[in-house]
């Protein structure tokens, strides 16, 4: 019996401090919305789950409406990322990598030799390891020799020079061409940014008319918007060409690389009050 009177005296007080609490937080909310300043204690307090966006559904539900909007802008490539690398292989160690040292640095310098500027080359990768072969004879590995891969890219400003690179690297010992990326400038991207943006903002709104009209209301003002974006370069996979062979039947061989808009879409999500 003290047992259960025990336990009915703590559900009572646990309910007492239940109803208070809730009443602390309500009265906050109206102090936030009469005083926005109030925002940073009522975050200290209870979290960002308590900030006005988090209870704005439920307290403007009734009266909104939410559209969403997405539109493109594009225009040509005003960089270009060509991605390559030097292989070498040998039994010896030490030989595979002083063969590999001096071909990067041929490489290296015909592409200065050609007028690029030498922080535009960069190594994005090293390694020398041992090759393996599994007999599927013996069902054993064998060792081949050691394989030394030195990778680098090169970013250019001058589209139109992509496969002239690609001729003078692989002329001087690059033997692995991977990607070719043509893509915008920081400036451009933030330019079909802001472009996107516009147009999408301004289709919401018409999307927004559009509903109201139909659904016999009108559209009051903006209560909230976000926005978001994604741009994706343009990558071309390149398949090293067969020089020697090339060589052999008299051909002079030559890389076009034509690149194609690159496109930037930005997104908005709108909240607008209907009357």
């Amino acid at each position: 019996m003290n047992q259960t009177k025990t336990l009915f005296g703590f559900a009572a007080v646990f309910v007492v401090v239940t109803l208070a609490l809730l009443t602390a937080v309500n009265d906050q909310r109206q102090e936030l919305y009469a005083n926005p300043s109030q925002e940073t204690k009522l975050n200290a307090l209870f979290g960002e789950s308590f900030m006005p966006g988090a209870w704005a559904a439920e307290d403007v539900t009734d009266n909104t409406m939410f559209v969403s909007a997405t539109a493109s802008a594009s225009a040509n490539p005003d960089k270009v990322t060509i991605y390559f690398s030097v292989e070498t292989q040998d039994d010896s160690a030490l030989r595979s990598q002083q063969e590999n040292a001096g071909i990067t640095t041929a490489v290296r310098s015909a592409l200065t030799g050609m007028g690029l500027e030498a922080d535009s080359i960069e190594t994005t990768g090293y390694t020398l390891s041992q090759v393996r072969e599994y007999d599927y004879e013996t069902r054993k590995y064998t060792n081949d020799g050691f394989m030394t891969i030195h990778s680098m890219k090169v970013e250019l400003s001058d589209t139109s020079r992509a496969g002239e690179v690609i001729d003078a690297a692989v002329s001087a010992g690059v033997n692995s061409v991977n990607s070719v990326s043509f893509g915008l400038s920081d400036e451009k991207m933030e330019e079909l940014r802001l472009m996107a943006l516009e147009t999408a903002a301004k289709t919401s709104l018409e999307k927004a008319d559009a509903m109201a009209k139909g659904l016999g209301v009108t559209v009051s003002r903006v209560m909230s918007a976000t926005e978001g974006y994604s741009y994706s370069p343009s990558v071309n996979e390149y398949r090293t060409m067969d020089y020697a062979m090339a060589e052999g039947a008299g051909v002079s061989p030559s890389t076009d690389v034509t690149p194609g808009e690159v496109s930037v879409t930005a997104s908005v999500n709108v909240v607008f009050e209907i009357a």
